[in-house]
């Protein structure tokens, strides 16, 4: 296991911004991602994951403690069945194609998310009326002290939330779809990403949607708009 220091982090967001990491390593394994936590708690470091960078800002003196990429295995995503085994690196397109090919049904949302399936464990990640909590059947999460397969239960999902802490990263997770007919699969995944494509500015650096939908009938978007503040500049 290879621990750099002073890596850049701008590189690895979507909004280009943010310092370097005071540590960064890669596991590509479980027993190299338990070393790295293992090496970080020896030392007193936070832990912070990054997947695609979809979803985060990083502060401009960086991050102080390790940050960890998953690759290799830990980036991989098989079809077992009508069930879906990957890697919490695994990018959500990967998975959606593998699911796609093999003619399950069910992780069409996830077209319009740009991050990873470790990403989207910890956030309870969703679109379209639905999200991970929906297809979840058990994540591997691992920390200093070991691993353990949690269920949505135990991982405390709901609304964009889980009961995950710092220092715990999702190294798997396994999802279970439903058989659908392949020209199906990609009729809606079309229909989405237009959708997408149309409420938001695909083709420049943004998180995509930063608002919380409140417990009411109109969505965040909807009040903004009523407000007269769509676009509003500060």
């Amino acid at each position: 296991m290879t621990f750099e220091e002073g890596v850049a982090l701008s590189r690895l967001t979507t909004l280009g911004t943010g310092g370097p990491a005071a540590a960064f390593a890669r596991p590509e394994s479980l027993d190299e991602l338990q070393e790295a936590l293992t090496w970080a708690a020896d030392r007193g470091l936070e832990v912070a994951v990054v997947g695609l960078g979809s979803n985060l800002l990083v502060a401009d003196e960086g991050f102080g403690g390790l940050v960890v990429k998953l690759g290799g295995e830990l980036a991989a995503a098989e079809i077992e069945g009508e069930r879906l085994v990957a890697g919490g690196g695994a990018a959500n397109a990967v998975c959606l194609h593998r699911a796609r090919d093999a003619g399950l049904g069910g992780f069409e949302f996830a077209c319009a998310i740009p991050g990873t399936v470790g990403g989207g464990v910890w956030m309870n990640a969703g679109a379209y009326g639905s999200d991970w909590a929906a297809i979840l059947e058990r994540a591997l999460v691992v920390d200093a002290d070991g691993s353990r397969w949690l269920t949505p239960a135990e991982l405390g999902l709901s609304y964009r939330r889980s009961g995950l802490r710092h220092g715990q990263v999702v190294a798997r997770a396994r999802f279970r779809f439903v058989p659908k007919a392949v020209d199906e699969i990609k009729a809606t995944i079309a229909e989405l990403q237009a959708l997408r494509k149309a409420a938001q500015p695909t083709n420049k650096r943004t998180f995509g949607s930063v608002f919380e939908n409140p417990d009411h009938e109109l969505s965040a978007g909807r009040m903004l708009e009523a407000c007269g503040l769509k676009g509003h500049r500060i």
